[in-house]
């Protein structure tokens, strides 16, 4: 069980994964860096709703990201091997 902190409420949103470390500090970084600048505190809308909606984008480009650098990365040993 991870836990990312929210900057802006004194919750923690609990995650059962398997994901590293810095996974969960990427994913934690990019929902409270997007909140402020967002300016997401409409008092119309929970902050949980808020968050859950950070979570799913922030997972979603986090990973994509992630996956990109991974291609890359085998691409990049694939012409290294052939040298």
């Amino acid at each position: 069980m991870k836990e990312i902190h929210l900057s802006f409420q004194e919750k923690s949103l609990k995650i059962d994964t398997k994901c590293s470390d810095e996974i969960i500090d990427k994913i934690e970084e990019y929902i409270n860096i997007n909140y402020s600048k967002h300016n997401l505190a409409d008092p119309t809308i929970s902050r949980l709703t808020v968050s859950n909606i950070l979570l799913v984008n922030a997972v979603y480009e986090i990973l994509t990201l992630q996956k990109e650098k991974e291609e890359c990365s085998e691409r990049v040993s694939k012409v290294l091997s052939n040298f």
